[in-house]
């Protein structure tokens, strides 16, 4: 083949090319179009695609032919436009040349060369070339750039395709037409065919509410396991309702499916889905079918209201019937409120398997029922249709527990021992859910093992302030002096509360058992004296180890001064040494410890007398004030001067520290003394104490034996009898108390012993012993009369020894008063004569020249003063170890007069007799003060000791003035009251017994006045006549209209004598004092200078006259103080008074 030009044979080549390419690409969509089809037959005939599905299908295998043969035109239009490298004209020359030429790019310059315009070499060699390169390139076969094989290959391929295709079709010719029409016709819906189908032989199913829906499907076809029933709500809203599914199981061909407790309207089919992803159907599923349900009446509002019990207080309290547990107590009121969606024909309460009918009106209903315990409960309705709901809600009862009140006591502790108050105190807390109705205390007597009593049983009620409070607390004190206790006794105790539970009855809550002990006065003050014994054995370890350590101190302190700077042994031992003292110092916080535990046991048992506890107060003041201050102050001393290694200052410290050690012994020396002189007049308060106790008890016996008669039950004399053996063991240890005291109070008092052995020997003694006795064996046999008898005499011996024994006290009180009284002014004279002989001594001093030679002779006088008041202050000191009544204050004067005359001392042997007049001056007034001081005293122990009995026959009479009234209001009961005779002639004896206790106190009173020397006072003779015939009229057992005037006149004249006798003392009282201020402020000694004196002399006077005593009585008392002022009778005067 010719070519004009080698680019027209390159164009035509390429021509060839894109025309073989056009085939190939031909072919091969051919083959594709053979698979997509058999493809699309083959997934239709097996999964029965949908309308839109066919669809998509068509229309995808359509765009994808037009976008390939648009591609492969736009792919062909850009290769003719030499745009693709692959079809590029030089691409073509350097294949060719590859073929024909020897030098590959022969063809490609020869084509570059003939479509160059501009050569600049040989035009001839030029077309040579180029005609060269044409010439073989007419002889080039382009059939080998052509893609034969390729193409021959794809028609195989694709004839092969077409005969499986037409295989295919005839071998499944029906599903394969079939498959084809259905793709043919892509808007219309074909449904696949299915292996069975499922019929509904329920259909249509009408129910009542609540009632279950049965539904039954059965199957044509295939033979199946089992079905899915699903039911779907008729008002179904996505969001709100859910399907209910449910399987069926094959029975015998039938499918049953049930729905409980339908209440709304159903749509229900049967379906089954497929099971595997290459069948045709998504699921095979039978018609649609209703259930129409038709209403029963229900409760569509339900208010349930409990009203708890009166006495909880509760408000009522309403729930709802979504809570269908219902939570009250026992006897609550429920009250059902219903409302119903239908119109009722009768509502009823089913209760516990009860039926009960509700009080129905149009769709409402009502009833109250009491919660009587745990239960179950459901409303029935019936509507007018006759129709019932069907499963009622149940309601369940359940009891609230009120329970039991609860209790905390915390006061008193579980085992107490009573004080002489015989007081209880009960602090409690209590508790309980709705209140309380009472709290009551239960006690049991038991009397001591020795008398084989069985117990005294009693109980009372405690007042709870507010019943209604669920807490509180009770405060209150139980005395037991009123349950007839005995020594030795226990009161078994326990407090019972109860709630205010109204329905089932109160409950009660019970406490511990509680014991109280009722210690014989005996035990009190055994226990008293052992305790007194082991701190005087302590306080005397105290002071050995105080002598002790001041001798350690001392020889530390001389060591000391023997070096200049302390080594190891010695710092050791002034460490040792503060040590012991800090360890005494804890001794003497557990002494004081000991003290505080003794008087708060006599404080509490009431064991002696307010002026003996007050002494035991100052003996415990005594040892809280026995360290002094500096003690403490030093003893940081000696530690900074241990540490800074100073020892001057180590030395002024320990020396400080000894003469502090000598303070404290003193102190303790004077303590184990007044403690000894305490001990003896405890011993005679607690032997007067015991009496008094005794003479108690044995009246309270005396006055229930005297109630009894024939007739009284055994028991009672039992008892007597058992209390009257515990006063006669009483007795005898007092006998032996009285004895063993005696050596201890002689020591103090011989005429005070002597006093206490003669009553525990006397007459009385032994009458009172012998007729306890007797009482006690006629009690035994239960003769009333012989008992009264006995006990009434040994009532009036035990009163006669408590009166001697009342009269020893005093005598002992006295005799105490009247031995320190002198000894106050013995020292009071020396003091004075001291002050005096100052005076003249300063006076001396003012008048000599300032360098007289007489200084040294004054020096002497005034040393001879030192030593003169030395003495005195040692004989204070001693006296403070008898008595308190030696104050402080008297102490520091005294020392401060010391001091003083010390300094003018010093001054005149210095010829500064200036200088010392000051301290004479400085002495003279503190010699005056404690002049002063030591008066004071001697007034308030005459004041405490003068008393002439008047303020005690006052209290007395006032006490038999109401027992008088007491009997007096008796015989008026007897006078208008109707009764019989036993208990008329009962009423005469306890008057009668009465009577004679009001007559031996009356005796006893006259008796003391006649003691001191009072005669002629008030109507007494009077009294005790009248007495006399009151009590011989009622010892005959009579009892008139003059009787009870007697009784009245002696009430009378006992309230006048009570007049005459407080005016009578009034005055004895400032005649008595009048007496006390001449002798005890009498000052003999005071100077007659600088005011001192005459101050002194002006307020003793002042205090006399402001007395209240008559005009001559003051007249008189100003004369005596203005003789005052020559001293030396006055002197004279006071000495001779004093001794």
């Amino acid at each position: 083949m010719n070519y004009r030009t080698i680019t027209s044979a390159l164009k035509r080549v390429r021509v060839y090319i894109l025309i073989s390419g056009l085939k190939l690409f031909l072919w091969r969509l051919y083959a594709f179009l053979i698979v997509l089809f058999l493809s699309v037959i083959m997934i239709e005939n097996i999964f029965y695609l949908t309308a839109s599905m066919r669809k998509s299908i068509l229309f995808s295998s359509s765009i994808i032919l037009a976008v390939s043969i648009i591609s492969y035109l736009i792919y062909a239009l850009m290769a003719m436009q030499n745009l693709i490298k692959r079809y590029q004209l030089t691409t073509i020359a350097l294949i060719i040349g590859r073929l024909v030429y020897k030098k590959e790019d022969m063809l490609l310059n020869a084509y570059q060369l003939e479509n160059t315009k501009e050569f600049s070499g040989s035009s001839e060699l030029q077309q040579s070339f180029i005609y060269n390169a044409k010439s073989q390139l007419n002889k080039f076969d382009y059939t080998f750039l052509l893609s034969n094989n390729h193409i021959n290959r794809w028609k195989k391929i694709t004839f092969n395709m077409l005969a499986i295709l037409l295989v295919s079709i005839s071998i499944s010719w029906n599903h394969s037409v079939s498959s084809m029409y259905r793709l043919a016709h892509t808007n219309t819906e074909f449904s696949p065919p299915i292996p069975f189908r499922i019929i509904s032989t329920s259909q249509y199913i009408g129910i009542l509410g609540g009632e279950d829906a049965k539904v039954e499907f059965s199957i044509f076809g295939k033979d199946i396991d089992s079905i899915y029933v699903e039911f779907k709500p008729l008002a179904f809203q996505e969001n709100e309702d859910s399907l209910i599914i449910k399987t069926a199981y094959n029975q015998n061909g039938l499918f049953h499916a049930e729905l409980n407790d339908v209440y709304q309207n159903y749509d229900y089919r049967a379906y089954v889905p497929s099971a595997k992803f290459w069948q045709p159907w998504k699921e095979i599923s039978s018609l649609g079918h209703s259930i129409y349900v038709t209403d029963r009446p229900s409760i569509s509002d339900l208010a349930i209201t409990v009203n708890s019990p009166q006495y909880t207080a509760l408000p009522p309290r309403t729930q709802k019937a979504n809570q269908s547990e219902i939570e009250a107590l026992l006897g609550s009121t429920i009250n059902l409120k219903l409302r119903s969606n239908k119109k009722l024909d009768q509502a009823k309460l089913i209760l516990n398997d009860k039926d009960y009918m509700m009080s129905t009106n149009n769709n409402r209903g009502i009833y109250s029922f009491k919660m009587e315990g745990d239960g179950k409960f459901f409303i029935s309705l019936k509507d007018e249709r006759g129709i019932a709901n069907r499963n009622p809600i149940p309601f369940h009862l359940k009891t609230v527990t009120d329970f039991h009140p609860r209790m905390t006591i915390l006061k008193p502790a579980p085992i107490i021992e009573l004080g002489g108050d015989q007081l209880i105190s009960i602090l409690m807390d209590i508790e309980d859910d709705f209140g309380f109705s009472k709290l009551q205390l239960a006690y049991e007597i038991h009397r001591p093992s020795y008398i084989n009593a069985e117990p005294k049983i009693s109980m009372f009620n405690i007042d709870i302030p507010d019943l209604d409070k669920n807490q509180q607390q009770i405060v209150m004190d139980w005395e037991t002096k009123n349950i007839g206790l005995m020594p030795d006794d226990e009161i078994h105790f326990h407090f019972e509360l109860y709630d205010n539970d109204q329905i089932s009855g109160p409950k009660k809550e019970l406490s511990s058992t509680f014991i109280a002990k009722i210690p014989s006065l005996n035990d009190l003050f055994l226990s008293y004296e052992n305790q007194e014994e082991e701190i005087m054995s302590n306080a005397e370890e105290e002071l050995a180890s105080v002598i002790k350590l001041k001798e350690k101190i001392n020889e530390a302190r001389l060591d000391l001064l023997k070096t200049d700077k302390p080594d190891w042994e010695q710092q050791q031992k002034t460490k040792e040494s503060l040590e012991a003292i800090e360890n005494q110092i804890d001794n003497f916080q557990k002494l004081n410890e000991k003290l505080s535990l003794l008087n708060k046991q006599g404080e509490k048992h009431d064991l002696f007398s307010s002026e003996m506890m007050e002494k035991f107060r100052d003996l415990q003041k005594l040892v809280e004030e026995i360290l002094p201050s500096e003690m403490f102050q030093d003893m940081d001393w000696v530690k900074e001067a241990l540490e800074e290694l100073d020892i001057e200052d180590m030395i002024s410290a320990l020396e400080n520290m000894s003469n502090n050690l000598n303070h404290i012994e003193q102190e303790l020396d004077r303590f184990l003394d007044i403690f000894q002189r305490i001990k003896a007049e405890q011993n005679v308060d607690e032997i007067k104490k015991r009496l008094e106790q005794l003479v108690a008890n044995q009246d309270n016996i005396d006055q229930q034996i005297r109630s009894t008669s024939k007739r009284t039950d055994p028991s009672m004399f039992k008892r007597l009898s058992r209390e009257q053996k515990i006063n006669e063991k009483e007795f005898d240890k007092i006998l032996n108390q009285m004895n063993k005291s005696i050596s201890d109070i002689k020591k103090f008092s011989r005429k005070t012993a002597q006093g206490i052995e003669n009553l525990s020997e006397s007459k009385d003694a032994k009458l009172s012993k012998k007729y306890l006795r007797e009482t006690i064996n006629n009690l035994d046999r239960q003769q009333p009369y012989q008992a009264m008898d006995a006990s009434y005499s040994g009532l009036q011996s035990m009163q006669s020894m408590q009166s001697s024994m009342n009269d020893i006290f005093s005598d002992f009180q006295k005799e105490t008063t009247r031995e320190m009284a002198k000894k106050f002014r013995g020292i009071l004279r020396d003091i004075l004569s001291i002050s005096k002989s100052q005076e003249l001594l300063k006076t001396d001093t003012e008048d000599i020249p300032k360098n007289s030679p007489r200084q040294s002779s004054l020096a002497n006088q005034q040393q001879i003063l030192q030593d003169q008041l030395i003495q005195t202050m040692k004989k204070t000191m001693g006296l403070s170890k008898e008595t308190f009544l030696v104050t402080t204050e008297m102490g520091q004067k005294l020392g401060q007069a010391n001091a003083q005359m010390g300094a003018s001392k010093t001054k005149l042997a210095e010829r500064n007799s200036k200088g010392s007049i000051n301290n004479q001056n400085q002495a003279m007034v503190a010699l005056n003060e404690s002049a002063k001081s030591i008066i004071k005293t001697i007034n308030k122990m005459q004041d405490d000791g003068s008393a002439s009995g008047y303020e005690e026959f006052l209290k007395q009479m006032e006490n038999m003035s109401n027992q008088q009234k007491s009997v007096n209001d008796q015989g008026m009961q007897l006078a208008l009251g109707q009764m019989s005779s036993a208990m008329k002639e009962s009423i005469i004896k306890r008057m009668l017994g009465k009577q004679r206790d009001i007559q031996n106190s009356l005796k006893q009173a006259m008796k003391k006045l006649d003691e001191s020397g009072n005669q002629g006072l008030g109507d007494l003779d009077g009294i005790a006549q009248e007495i006399d015939k009151v009590i011989n009229e009622l010892g005959q057992n009579r009892y008139n209209r003059n009787t009870m005037d007697r009784q009245q006149q002696i009430l009378s004249r006992m309230l006048n004598s009570q007049k005459s006798m407080a005016q009578r003392g009034v005055k004895d009282k400032r005649k008595s004092k009048t007496a006390t201020q001449i002798v005890s402020n009498a000052p003999s000694g005071l100077p007659t200078d600088l005011g001192q004196r005459q101050s002194v002399l002006m307020e003793a006077m002042d205090q006399a006259l402001s007395a209240g005593y008559s005009r001559e009585y003051q007249s008189m008392i100003r004369r005596y103080f203005n003789s005052l002022k020559k001293i030396d009778s006055i002197a004279r005067s006071d000495s001779s008074k004093v001794q």
